[in-house]
């Protein structure tokens, strides 16, 4: 490994399993100090974020666990102050923490409703309020929030659609306000088999996305871990499809009328490095 993220602490949410365990153990490979936060349970009682840091620690990575609930406002100073109080900072905050509850329009409750948006937005929101003044001091950071394919309204439900494209308008809102402290927010769109969604649900319809080589969850983490770098200082406001080998830097509206989106596919996962000669180019012109 390239250890292009040697010396920087990381917080992942939702750490303990799928997206967010590849996720954690991507970075620590990359060298970084890792809380791998989560609330869940294996199914012979451990907790999850346990399990993938002592994962990390046998791999001769540095991690610590922390069970704390984005939902709540203390529980995203809790999950912060943890890197800071073993770690002494927040570099990278990867927003990987999710629910979900199957639920037609008309039949979603008001409990489900609430539990989706708690998790999703507001987790996102009360990690993010905790880690930026703490990046803003060291005028550095770097936050990816995780949205989804759903928030165009299909293959969720009504409260998961709306919290997911909600995430795209936090991501956008807040990499214009941080911009100037040297701090970059990217949003990943990614497609995997979770436990989430497991089975085939993630190749069920792919509309004008090629068919993916894999659904492996490992697969999306290469991204998270290039734009957590400081070669991606100036990757800002992106929206990134990642399943697979395959990537796809959407055009949104914080690009110019005209642009395309830009796909790119590599028969394998990626490496920090080839992203960095890939990607970067495409990004930064």
């Amino acid at each position: 490994m390239s250890q292009k993220l040697k010396n920087k602490s990381a917080v992942v949410t939702g750490g303990g399993n799928g997206i967010g365990r590849g996720v954690a153990l991507a970075l620590a490979a990359e060298g970084a100090q890792v809380v791998v936060a989560d609330i869940g349970l294996e199914t012979d009682g451990t907790k999850s974020a346990d399990k993938v840091a002592a994962e990390i620690k046998k791999a001769n990575g540095i991690a610590v666990a922390n069970h704390d609930n984005v939902a709540l406002k203390q529980g995203g100073e809790n999950i912060i102050n943890t890197a800071i109080s073993n770690f002494g900072k927040i570099d990278i905050l990867v927003n990987c923490a999710g629910n979900f509850m199957r639920a037609q329009s008309v039949e979603i409750s008001e409990q489900q409703w609430d539990s989706i948006i708690a998790v999703h937005l507001k987790g996102h929101f009360n990690c993010v309020k905790a880690a930026i003044p703490e990046m803003i001091k060291q005028k550095s950071g770097r936050i990816i929030n995780f949205s989804s394919r759903a928030a165009s309204g299909k293959g969720g439900n009504l409260a998961y659609s709306t919290a997911k494209a909600g995430i795209l308008g936090f991501t956008s809102a807040l990499s214009f306000d941080l911009k100037e402290y040297g701090i970059t927010v990217n949003a990943i769109i990614p497609s995997a088999e979770t436990k989430l969604f497991p089975g085939t649900r993630s190749r069920a319809s792919y509309e004008n996305m090629p068919y993916p080589l894999t659904i492996d969850p490992e697969y999306v983490a290469p991204i998270i871990a290039f734009l957590s770098t400081d070669q991606a200082k100036d990757v800002t406001g992106q929206y990134i499809y990642a399943c697979g080998g395959d990537l796809c830097f959407y055009a949104h509206l914080l690009k110019m009328p005209g642009e395309a989106n830009v796909f790119v596919r590599k028969p394998g996962k990626w490496t920090v490095d080839e992203l960095n000669e890939v990607v970067l180019p495409m990004l930064i012109g």
